[in-house]
């Protein structure tokens, strides 16, 4: 107990005191139930010196205190009233809305099937029949609500900023069928007020009546605070849920609460990215297929570079180009992991790297090294590539190697039980060039090119790279040069490397973001940031001008050898027997799901109800190791999303579940569908001859 509780002093009337010591009790239960449920929040509480928030005279009668605020109960409960009446009114400003284009243009979600790399491509049909479907039902926009509505007094997801005198908490939960209610304080003294008022104990039980999660957060760090909302939405909820999210604003007036609210809207896309969906894990493994049929080298690890050995991971940010002098001048000191089209940069500079890292799995990586400077260097170059590469690249080295990476469905597929390595690459080459370098034992660690931003009015590659260098001959790579070129047009500002900001794209963001990660990994390495680019978490600053290196020649030459002796043939499982293994999880998913759908409709929430049982269930803890869930989840995430917008959308309710019915029974057609595919790809593991494609 802090400081809030005291002895009862002899002049107090027992209705007095009586009254005190319920309040008392309550708040001695309450930190019982966080000390249970949320025991970070509990330490902070226990570290506060905090007095108590009130006062109670002979009559009982009670003055709160709250910030400069002071008032009775009455006060308390009538801003609490007028708090709830603004978010019943579900303004913009109480409620999320993630813009869905799509419903509008269905291409933005379908038009990737248009690319031939793809193997035999479903998803996109189902994925448009959702929409078309949708359009048929209700085509006026009189049939539809400007912004989602889930049902009477329905909310899939609430966030509480702030508790107080908690009124609005009883009410909340009393009022309204919430699946995810999420309270957060930035202000010890609010969340320590409302622990003498509201019985979180009886509050958490009425709201498990229909809720799946109840999460209080606290802390004195707003950045920390809004990743903390954030992870915990993405561990509990279907990130879409966030459409159509309410916003419940206690404290209106703190700044803080205001800077919060900005920091997770602006990472509220972070929910949406690294999906995954079926027709790329499925391209992904019909190359691992053939990459193991050819015997490839696999990364296996073991093997261990000299303690002064020293990398260089290089990229083809801007700033490689006032690096790449640095580089010439140590060149016979350092191992070189050129990454990506950062080759097409050093091989335009004249500079060969030590070995080369690809991790995109479609032919537009060999569409993309095929110029005559890039091939002429990686013609004497050992090449390092994700086990899911288009076959043909690996023609393009003497030494070609792959590994494994980490979450991907097709190196899962090549070893199930997770025996070997895995390397983290999403979502850049730099992401994988730096995870195996500090695989391979490397504690001092440059990188070069790997901006990961860039200036308003500067470039945003290397101009040696093929984005400038002017290699960039045909219809694709023009285009790619030209689509590069259009999502570097603009970007968000970042905190700078060596100014206050640069501009980022939400993939550079995500590189960076994923790149702190492998850095944290490894705390015994040294990496250097030598770029005028986005900060990076981890590394230390270090301008071109300041770097020493001295690392030998031999030390060099030695670290090249252990790299390439952690390389083995031979390792890799039985893929016929683990794709067979494959098709009867994904049978067992479409019998659960099959019992899932089946539920009975009866209202509009019901519709989320389901599509929250499914994620449910993809997200199982005991599901964590079965193969079949990375390669379907991505995909009925999308899909679920885009049928969370279509429910929410739609004003008729007999017409909108009539319209549930149907999206399940396409998202069972889906999974059938692709079996086909999975099918296909066991007769080439086990034949190595793909099979002819049916008729649709």
């Amino acid at each position: 107990m802090n400081e809030s509780e005291s002895a009862a002093p002899a002049e107090w009337t027992p209705l007095q005191e009586a009254y005190i010591q319920k309040l008392y009790a309550t708040y001695q239960a309450n930190l019982y139930f966080l000390r249970a449920h949320f025991p970070a929040v509990f330490d902070t509480l226990m570290a506060s010196k905090l007095p108590a928030p009130f006062e109670v005279d002979a009559q009982a009668r009670m003055t709160i205190f709250s910030g400069k605020h002071a008032g009775g109960v009455r006060d308390f409960t009538d801003l609490g009233r007028v708090l709830l009446n603004e978010f019943e009114l579900s303004t913009d400003g109480t409620r999320i809305w993630v813009e869905a284009g799509y419903l509008e243009n269905p291409a933005e979600i379908t038009d990737y099937a248009g690319n031939p790399d793809f193997f035999r491509p479903v998803e996109h049909r189902f994925r448009a029949e959702i929409v078309r479907r949708f359009h048929e039902r209700c085509p006026r926009p009189e049939q539809r609500h400007r912004r989602p509505v889930f049902g009477d007094h329905v909310l899939p997801v609430v966030i509480v900023f702030g508790s107080g005198f908690g009124w609005h908490l009883e009410r909340l939960v009393d009022e309204y069928e919430i699946f995810h209610l999420f309270i957060v304080d930035t202000d010890v003294e609010r969340l320590n007020m409302s622990l003498y008022f509201v019985d979180y104990i009886a509050l958490h039980q009425r709201f498990e009546r229909n809720g799946r999660t109840f999460s209080i957060a606290l802390h004195d760090d707003n950045e920390l605070l809004a990743a903390s909302v954030l992870a915990t939405i993405q561990k509990h909820a279907a990130p879409y849920m966030v459409q159509g999210a309410a916003l419940f604003f206690h404290d209106y007036d703190s700044e803080r609460v205001h800077d919060l609210w900005k920091r997770i809207g602006a990472d509220m896309t972070k929910l949406f990215r690294g999906w995954g969906f079926f027709d790329d894990e499925v391209l992904g493994l019909r190359h691992a297929v053939e990459n193991a049929m050819a015997r490839r080298p696999v990364f296996v690890g073991g093997g261990v570079v000299p303690t002064d050995a020293v990398a260089v991971v290089v990229g083809a940010g801007p700033s490689l180009d006032t690096l790449l002098p640095v580089l010439r001048a140590h060149r016979d000191q350092v191992v070189v992991f050129s990454c990506g089209t950062a080759i097409s940069a050093l091989a335009n500079a004249g500079v060969d790297p030590d070995f080369h890292i690809e991790i995109e799995r479609t032919a537009a990586t060999y569409r993309i090294l095929d110029t005559p400077r890039t091939r002429a260097v990686l013609a004497r170059t050992p090449l390092l590539t994700s086990a899911i590469m288009y076959p043909g690249v690996f023609d393009l080295s003497p030494n070609p190697a792959m590994f494994l990476k980490d979450i991907d469905f097709g190196s899962n597929m090549l070893d199930f039980d997770r025996r070997l390595p895995r390397v983290r690459t999403n979502p850049t080459c730099t992401n994988g060039g730096l995870d195996l370098a500090l695989k391979m034992g490397f504690r001092k660690v440059f990188l070069f090119g790997v901006d990961l931003g860039f200036h308003p009015d500067g470039a945003h590659h290397s101009r040696n790279s093929i984005y400038y260098n002017g290699e960039a001959k045909g219809d694709y790579l023009t285009g790619v040069v030209a689509g590069t070129n259009w999502l570097h047009r603009s970007g968000n500002p970042v905190p700078g490397n060596f100014c206050e900001t640069v501009l980022s794209t939400e993939q550079l963001t995500y590189s960076r973001d994923v790149l702190q990660v492998s850095i944290a990994a490894h705390p015994d390495a040294v990496v250097y940031n030598p770029n005028d680019g986005a900060r990076i978490a981890w590394t230390e600053r270090i301008r071109p001008e300041e770097i020493r290196i001295d690392a030998s020649p031999a030390s060099r030459q030695a670290a090249i050898t252990a790299v390439s002796s952690a390389f083995m043939r031979g390792v890799l499982d039985d893929m016929p027997g683990n794709i067979a293994n494959l098709l009867a999880q994904l049978d067992a998913v479409i019998a659960d799901l099959t019992e899932l759908f089946a539920r009975p409709l009866q209202r509009k929430a019901d519709l989320f109800v389901r599509l929250a049982d499914m994620h449910a269930y993809f997200f199982k803890a005991e599901h964590q190791d079965s193969q079949v869930f990375p390669l379907v989840r991505g995909s009925m995430q999308h899909m679920g999303r885009f049928a969370n917008d279509c429910f929410a959308l739609m004003k008729d309710e007999a017409d909108a579940l009539s319209y549930g019915a149907e999206v399940f029974d396409l998202l069972l057609e889906f999974l059938r569908a692709g079996r086909e595919n999975i099918l296909a790809l066991h007769t080439l593991a086990s034949t190595g001859t793909l099979p002819e494609k049916r008729e649709e």
